[in-house]
């Protein structure tokens, strides 16, 4: 039976400096004068760590690796989920703050060079200067992970058009939707890719997008967690009799 992806003592070693805790898990650190994270060793690439990844887009990961942000302004829940999440994984005493930006999102942040090292070489979240995409073990991962992550990504930047004709992702980033298509087709839905010019926009927008009814079937076991998308997706459901 297919198991979990996972991170060996072995690897890890190669980027930060490990030490044993009690019962099973090891601080990671870059040196003695950064903060340590504490994880399980080995570290399961579970749904929790899907979680986070399908959350970064909506993120950014420092380009100099001092720092993990995470905002959100439609779905405040999210925020909650973020820091549950982070501190389920890399300890509970890691420290969040919070603030409210100029356009009046709710931003989260970690000061945190060891955890923002771990986004990026092991989780493989790209850093801001980088074109988005959906991290390798994903798509090697369990049915339930790549579902983890798949609903989080679509909560963020999701849709379904108010006529029901349609499920649709959105991103500037090429690789990062045809990354999203490939990781549908593993699960039996069938998507196309298109590209459409903003004009307010210089890199204009690539969507995803899902039709038919035996696709909307399959979608269902995703779903959304997000109210609204999740009222609309039962209207969608009733429609085709799903």
């Amino acid at each position: 039976m297919k198991s979990y992806e996972f991170v060996l003592k072995k690897q890890l070693e190669d980027y930060f400096i490990i030490n044993k805790q009690e019962k099973g898990k090891y601080s990671l650190n870059l040196s003695n004068l950064t903060k340590p994270i504490v994880v399980k060793i080995p570290f399961l690439l579970n749904e929790d760590a899907a979680i986070l990844a399908g959350l970064m887009p909506d993120g950014s990961l420092i380009k100099d690796l001092m720092r993990v942000y995470f905002h959100q302004k439609k779905d405040l829940s999210k925020i909650e989920l973020f820091d549950k999440t982070i501190k389920k994984l890399f300890s509970k005493d890691i420290i969040l703050f919070r603030r409210i930006d100029n356009r009046g999102a709710t931003q989260i942040y970690i000061n945190s060079r060891t955890l923002a090292n771990f986004f990026y070489y092991i989780l493989q979240i790209p850093k801001s200067d980088e074109e988005m995409r959906v991290p390798n073990w994903i798509l090697k991962s369990l049915k339930k992970v790549k579902i983890a992550y798949i609903r989080e990504a679509f909560d963020m930047e999701g849709t379904i058009l108010k006529k029901l004709t349609e499920i649709r992702f959105v991103s500037k980033h090429k690789k990062f939707a045809m990354n999203l298509k490939k990781l549908l087709s593993t699960l039996c839905i069938e998507s196309h890719l298109t590209f459409t010019p903003r004009p307010s926009q210089s890199s204009g927008q690539y969507r995803v997008s899902i039709y038919k009814k035996e696709n909307f079937k399959r979608f269902k076991e995703i779903g959304f967690r997000i109210p609204f998308l999740k009222n609309r997706f039962l209207q969608l459901s009733n429609k085709y009799g799903i």
